[in-house]
């Protein structure tokens, strides 16, 4: 009475199966792990670029929704009859009144009645954003029509 065979595995056939697949495992841990760097730095970029944009926008309105717009020592101040904003620019960031923009920044020009100017009033503002994302500036400037025109030469 022999007992019956049964069918199985050798132990190096499973020692063989469990290292090939400790190397599948491995390699896919390496694939995500430099999938998720990707995904941080297209995050990163995404989130910089918003911000940026963020700024910019702001820029814009509030050259074009304030009278007076001055830069003195780093500083720009956007004065209108209800409002006063103030841009403070440092070497890492940006303050908008309260709101901090983490960004390296740098005024390119400052231009005033299509004139450039190193500080003063001023109507136009180029800024490059180059340290951050390469190739990004941004040109920010206020709209005039005929009635400011007119009404500062007195008519």
């Amino acid at each position: 009475m022999y007992a019956a065979k049964l069918k199985s595995f050798t132990l190096s056939e499973m020692l063989v199966v469990m290292i090939i697949t400790a190397i599948v495992v491995g390699m896919a841990f390496s694939v995500l792990s430099l999938v998720q760097k990707q995904v941080y730095i297209i995050k990163r970029n995404f989130d910089k670029t918003t911000e940026l944009s963020l700024l910019e926008q702001r820029l814009w309105q509030d050259f074009n929704s304030h009278n007076t717009l001055n830069y003195q020592n780093q500083k720009l101040v956007a004065l209108s009859d209800t409002d006063t904003i103030t841009y403070s620019f440092s070497e890492s960031f940006v303050l908008r009144n309260t709101d901090t923009i983490y960004a390296k920044l740098q005024i390119e020009k400052l231009l005033f009645n299509g004139r450039e100017v190193k500080s003063g009033y001023t109507d136009a503002i180029g800024i490059s954003a180059e340290a951050e994302i390469p190739g990004y500036s941004f040109f920010a400037f206020s709209t005039t029509d005929a009635t400011l025109n007119m009404n500062k030469d007195g008519f």
